[in-house]
């Protein structure tokens, strides 16, 4: 079987990105392209899967979509494998953004689950230039530039130099079957207007334009390799792991003095958040304890820098917990003084003693209880204070927290052993301070011993 010009640009596109794969997972709608990547991979002997979304935004059409994909896998004895969204899909607001995320998340849902090597997609090379003058057009850096790059990670858009008429001709050439979208038709999407009515002016008035964008895109590609190559040389003396906070960042101040700080910047927090520059840098200028909050992460300015981290990193505040002498375990976030732990649990005893005058630490502490003895357990809060154990008077537990030097992230989900429920009396403030009116003395009868759970 003579192979053709299409297919000796697909075979040597993987033979150069992914020389080792054994298995692949191409998406297919239905369309011309993804048919014809199909056909193209079956006929050169590839192992693969398709995965065929089916959204339903266009009824009785949609599901022929899905009815084409599934008996052209079917014939040919390859797993052709269907998600569908659900039926109120069409209702909500940003539509193709959703319709994205849909579609992105079952192929690495199901890559992972068949252990393929990489996930295909058909974007061509029109396709490629038309996203470079939408994102250039809208504004942009180099990254939406070359937004739909040949390889990306695992995911690989072999068709990524090739011109849709090749397509559409070998399409013609070995009678493929595909489906067309009538929505493609339309301007209704910007993608759509424009194919329909930017590019054809283009390229009337300069004929290379398509080799020219394929041309640019190539170069533009070379320059951003060269860019993060050089970024990431750079950005290891201004980024580095939280000391204290498991899971967070630092972004070290001094990246403000360097002339290319603004890039620096935009490439750390590009996949942290996409801060605003400008926002960071008011925020390294703030005092510690000031925050930003963008797409799942908070920024802080701290002691160690503008602390970064997901908000998976800060707990939730549970309710209170009473603590009685029936009470075994308990548990909390605990800051020993220098290192964050999301879940730190004690074992509570309760003993007799006549003479007890070891106190144990601050990390376990032994106290003194009554009968009577109830205590809470929660999170601290303004108004709370403290009559510490070698001191007199009483002080704030804000001051305790700022003398123990607790990241101002952490400073709300920090618990107490308490009095009340409310805000006042507080006994204990872990691996800070304990209050003497619960320290163990000659009278003391009862007592807590509280051990950490490792």
């Amino acid at each position: 079987m003579k192979t053709t010009a299409l297919e000796k640009e697909v075979k040597q596109f993987l033979a150069e990105n992914a020389p080792d794969a054994t298995s692949f997972l191409l998406l297919c709608s239905g369309g011309q392209d993804s048919m014809v990547l199909a056909d193209t991979l079956f006929r050169l002997g590839y192992a693969f899967h398709l995965l065929h979304v089916n959204y339903g935004l266009r009824g009785a059409a949609s599901d022929a979509d899905q009815q084409l994909v599934q008996m052209w896998a079917q014939e040919r004895a390859i797993p052709c494998h269907i998600e569908r969204a659900p039926s109120n899909f069409k209702d909500a607001a940003d539509l193709q953004a959703r319709a994205r995320t849909l579609r992105y998340d079952a192929a690495k849902r199901y890559r992972a689950k068949g252990k393929h090597d990489a996930i295909i997609l058909a974007h061509h090379a029109n396709d490629a230039a038309e996203t470079f003058l939408f994102h250039a057009a809208r504004g942009t850096g180099l990254d939406g530039l070359v937004a739909l790059s040949p390889v990306q990670g695992n995911v690989m858009r072999p068709f990524w130099a090739v011109p849709k008429e090749k397509i559409d001709q070998q399409a013609q050439s070995f009678h493929i079957p595909w489906r067309e979208d009538e929505s493609n038709a339309t301007d209704a999407y910007t993608r759509n207007y424009i194919r329909h009515h930017v590019v054809p002016p283009l390229v009337a008035a300069v004929p290379q334009a398509s080799a020219g964008l394929h041309t640019t895109l190539k170069n533009l590609r070379e320059l951003q390799a060269f860019v993060d190559t050089s970024i990431r040389r750079e950005r290891v003396l201004y980024e580095g792991r939280s000391k204290a906070i498991p899971g967070a960042y630092v972004i070290y101040r001094d990246v403000l003095n360097h002339p290319h700080s603004a890039l620096i910047l935009w490439y750390i927090l590009r996949d942290r958040g996409a801060f605003d520059i400008e926002a960071v840098r008011a925020l390294a200028n703030s005092q510690v304890g000031a925050m930003l909050e963008r797409d799942g992460w908070q920024m802080w300015a701290d002691r160690e820098g503008l602390l970064l981290l997901p908000d998976s990193t800060i707990p939730t505040i549970t309710p209170c917990i009473s603590v009685t002498q029936k009470t075994q375990k308990i548990e909390g976030p605990f800051w020993d003084g220098t290192q964050w732990c999301v879940a730190k649990r004690w074992n509570i005893h309760v003993e007799n003693a006549k003479t007890m005058l070891n106190l144990g630490s601050l990390r376990a502490p032994v106290m003194a209880i009554s009968r009577e003895t109830e205590w809470v357990w929660r999170a601290w809060q303004e108004g709370d204070f403290m009559y510490p154990l070698g001191m007199t008077g009483r002080k704030k537990v804000s001051d305790i927290l700022t003398e123990a030097k607790v990241p101002a992230a952490l400073r709300k989900v920090i618990y107490v052993l308490a009095k009340s429920q409310s805000s006042g009396e507080v006994y204990w403030v872990p691996g800070a301070r304990l209050s003497r009116l619960i320290a163990v003395s000659d009278q003391t009868t009862g007592i807590c011993r509280w051990t950490e759970d490792d």
